[in-house]
């Protein structure tokens, strides 16, 4: 009898050990942490560990944290709480680019505290939908919600948010060229700062710019000036390098090169331990370019010139090489989880045969109990399959972490090319700030457009687990929903089919369509609806199968047509035409397919590719 129960909890062990271990995670870990706290100080710990892992850009986390700092605001019927998980989530969408759906987490943010005394809350929340408006370069409704904040905050005498919405309003207003009311504006935000004791530093360096766009030169310089002084006095190298960097714009306006490139040295030395060092070493190396090219010293402009491409290039080169450490690590993550796949099926293979082996030992005790041999016989072959069972569930184990950190590994190389890309399409938004000629500001602006369509593949890639092909339809839909955003139509105003018959396309492809239909769908949003009432738009993605063998893709055929007023194709079939239509003809050859354009009752594009076979070697 003592034997049976002996080998009863042998079985019981057997069975215990065979579960996985997990570790436990950093989130996991705060959760313990917060078990037996007042809910108060869990919803501010939570949001405050999903800002630290946005900072890291591990997005999951901090989704996971708001959405339990939510759930317990909303068991407690706290509005106010909840409006502040509803901020930080909108925060987080905007961080991935995703202003539409920020706006929609600010919104419910807002509507929380229609009840609610919390009227700093609520302004600063009006502040943000109108931050985000600015950013999908709405500025008609980012106006209006910055009026909206400011009426509210001159009502309620809540000065410091008065200057914070004249600063806003300034940089609007800057950015649609009218300088003098930018100028307005940045005054009462800088009068209100000074007059409540707030640092007003950042609204001066802003109103230094202002003037040198609103072609006040000598201003500018003087403001420049009082920025460096209190940059010395307070030992912050961070304003005293970026008034360096921008100084010498404004000495060159006023004809003065010599002292231009006095500060641009000054910028050059700064840059080398300053942030985004690439970047700002080709925009110093421009102004010398433009500063010798001013004395007529054409031989040192070239070389400043050539130094700006090398620099320009670096920023480029560098670029490329993550995209190759990501085709690196996409085809490492597929054979690691080809090997992956094999253990775990090995490692149900071995626990169903240690469960029955399991269930086999207490049968055979149950019968044979009283033969002391058969005992001694199970004892031993329960021995070894402990021993195997530990070193499969160890071997296990090891492959879990590294296919984690592959998966890990994946997601922080997807985020950084997105966040890079998002920072380039900042930079272009800058610059097209500092552009006087409009041509050259559209000019950019597409440019940043055609950025953001690829940043939103490694958005998606991100934030999917599938690591060599998108949800096209998906893409498609928000890249059309974002345009018809940044352009400023109503999407109950708008008509618009999206046939796409395709669900799923590999990365490569799908960066060449996305380009291709973001000018296509730009050249639309911008010309083909002047006239016309109610404007319609079709996009479809048709998929072509056939019974042919060793066929990896199928032929696709992709048509966008609008009910605008057609496109003069006499133009279109010049040689020496718009940049976007070379720029469509070449991501065409480049995808394999064959472009055709013509009108009917609105312009058509018409885009086949062939279908994709496997080599000879993949075929085998």
């Amino acid at each position: 009898m003592k034997g049976f129960l002996f080998l009863c909890a042998v079985s019981l062990f057997l069975q215990q050990t065979s579960a996985q271990p997990t570790l436990p995670t950093a989130y996991d870990s705060l959760k313990a942490q917060l078990a037996f706290k007042p809910d108060t100080v869990q919803i501010a710990k939570y949001q405050n560990f999903a800002e630290d892992m946005l900072r890291k850009g591990r997005v999951g986390d901090s989704q996971t944290a708001l959405a339990e700092a939510l759930s317990i605001a909303e068991k407690r019927q706290d509005e106010r709480q909840i409006s502040k998980v509803y901020e930080s989530f909108g925060r987080l969408e905007i961080d991935q680019g995703n202003f539409a759906q920020a706006l929609n987490h600010f919104q419910k943010a807002l509507d929380f505290l229609k009840k609610s005394p919390a009227l700093n809350q609520r302004i600063l929340i009006l502040l943000r939908i109108g931050q985000t408006y600015f950013l999908a370069n709405d500025l008609k409704q980012a106006e209006n919600y910055y009026r909206q904040g400011l009426k509210l905050a001159a009502q309620n005498k809540r000065a410091v948010l008065m200057a914070d919405t004249y600063s806003e309003l300034a940089n609007l207003e800057d950015t649609r060229k009218n300088s003098r009311q930018a100028l307005a504006y940045n005054a009462k935000a800088i009068a209100l700062y000074q007059a409540n004791g707030e640092d007003y530093t950042a609204a001066l360096f802003n109103r230094a710019i202002e003037y040198k766009n609103a072609g006040l030169y000598a201003e500018s310089e003087q403001i420049y000036r009082q920025c460096l002084r209190h940059a010395e006095k307070q030992n912050d190298e961070y304003l005293k390098g970026y008034v360096y960097v921008n100084l010498p714009n404004t000495l060159l306006l006023l004809n003065r090169p010599d002292e231009a490139e006095k500060y641009a040295r000054l910028a050059l030395k700064w840059s080398e331990n300053g942030p985004e060092r690439l970047k700002l070493r080709e925009e110093i190396f421009d102004i010398l370019t433009r500063i010798y090219e001013k004395r007529g010293q054409d031989r040192q402009a070239l070389a400043y010139y050539r130094q700006k491409t090398m620099y320009r290039d670096s920023v480029l080169n560098a670029d490329k090489s993550r995209q190759l450490i990501m085709a690196e690590s996409r085809y490492q993550a597929r054979e690691k989880e080809s090997q992956i796949r094999k253990l775990d099926e090995e490692n149900s293979q071995k626990a169903q045969q240690l469960g029955w082996l399991s269930a086999g030992l207490v049968v055979l005790v149950g019968l044979t109990g009283l033969l002391f041999w058969q005992y001694r016989t199970i004892r031993r072959t329960n021995a070894r399959l402990t021993e195997g069972n530990r070193v499969i569930s160890e071997s296990h184990q090891k492959i879990s972490e590294q296919s984690k950190q592959l998966k890990t590994l994946l997601r922080e190389l997807n985020h950084r090319v997105k966040n890079n890309l998002a920072i380039v399409s900042s930079l272009l938004r800058l610059q097209s700030k500092r552009l006087e000629d409009e041509g050259a500001v559209q000019a950019v602006r597409a440019g940043q457009q055609r950025v953001e369509a690829m940043a939103l593949i490694h958005q998606r890639l991100y934030m999917t687990d599938n690591v060599s092909a998108i949800n096209i339809k998906e893409y498609i839909t928000d890249l059309f929903d974002g345009l018809l955003l940044a352009y400023g139509f109503d999407k109950a105003n708008f008509d618009r089919e999206l046939l796409i018959e395709q669900e799923e396309l590999d990365v490569d492809l799908s960066v060449l369509l996305g380009l291709i239909l973001n000018e296509i769908l730009t050249n639309a949003f911008k010309y083909a609806y002047e006239h016309v009432s109610r404007p319609f738009l079709r996009i479809r993605l048709a998929a072509h199968y056939s019974n042919e063998p060793n066929v990896v893709r199928p032929r696709l055929t992709l048509e966008v047509q609008d009910n605008g007023r057609g496109l003069d194709l006499r133009r279109w079939e010049r040689p020496n035409s718009s940049f976007g239509k070379r720029l469509i003809t070449s991501l065409s050859e480049q995808a394999g397919g064959q472009l055709e354009v013509s009108n009917r009752n609105g312009t058509y594009y018409r885009l086949v590719i062939p279908p994709l076979y496997r080599t000879g070697s993949e075929a085998a």
